[in-house]
């Protein structure tokens, strides 16, 4: 389901001036998600189609693009209408559109292709533990293949890994590391407890900065969200 848009980010789309628009519903129950609002979500839409495309309309010029976010977007039939109407917009400027998505639905992922610029896609710990940390059976089996598809697809792209030890030792890295291969575009994100909580409502430590930093240079990654 459609939300909410943010009018102006700096943030959500690397090196772009960018909107985000944010979706409700997520097939994936991560414990430590930042945004439980949208994964069950309970208020009202606060925007519609026609609102972000008059939003766009009148930031013309002021932004290089939109970012849509969730929760998952692909679990929403609104989505495929919304990026043919912003790629439409966008038609005789290079407005850009950037996809989050936590990769379990390739074949949506394959519909919305056209439309996207680039393609950023969660990973959230090694192939053993996915179905547990996600809450959804055979959650390793459907992101796996989208990974193959997305290095394959020739649209800019980046994979990401929010780092905390309940879910990561220096080994489970590694192994993804392994798995992405040497030349892949993967990111590690410092772990952040946000002020209103997470989904399951627990208290996550998160790994020294200094420690993520120096992962990330054994692993060839960058590292966001440092101090």
């Amino acid at each position: 389901m459609l939300m909410d848009i943010e009018p102006f980010s700096l943030v959500d789309y690397p090196g772009h001036i960018v909107a985000t628009v944010f979706f409700g519903g997520c097939n994936f129950h991560c414990g430590y998600c930042h945004n439980p609002a949208l994964v069950k979500f309970k208020e009202k839409s606060r925007t519609s189609p026609s609102k972000i495309m008059d939003l766009l309309k009148i930031r013309k010029g002021l932004l290089d693009g939109v970012c849509i976010t969730g929760g998952e977007p692909l679990l929403s039939p609104e989505l495929l209408p919304l990026l043919r109407k912003v790629k439409e917009f966008g038609h005789e400027s290079d407005f850009k559109i950037k996809l989050d998505t936590n990769g379990s639905n390739l074949k949506k992922l394959q519909e919305a292709a056209p439309y996207l610029d680039y393609i950023a896609m969660d990973i959230k710990a090694t192939p053993e533990r996915y179905d547990e940390l996600t809450c959804c059976k055979n959650g390793w089996g459907k992101v796996k293949r989208t990974i193959e598809w997305i290095k394959e697809s020739g649209i800019s792209y980046e994979f990401r890994t929010t780092v905390m030890p309940v879910w990561h030792t220096h080994e489970d890295l590694k192994t993804i590391r392994i798995f992405l291969g040497e030349g892949t575009n993967w990111i590690l994100q410092q772990f952040r407890h946000p002020p209103g909580g997470v989904l399951d409502g627990k208290v996550y430590e998160a790994y020294p900065d200094s420690w993520l930093k120096e992962i990330g240079q054994k692993l060839n990654c960058q590292v966001r969200g440092l101090s």
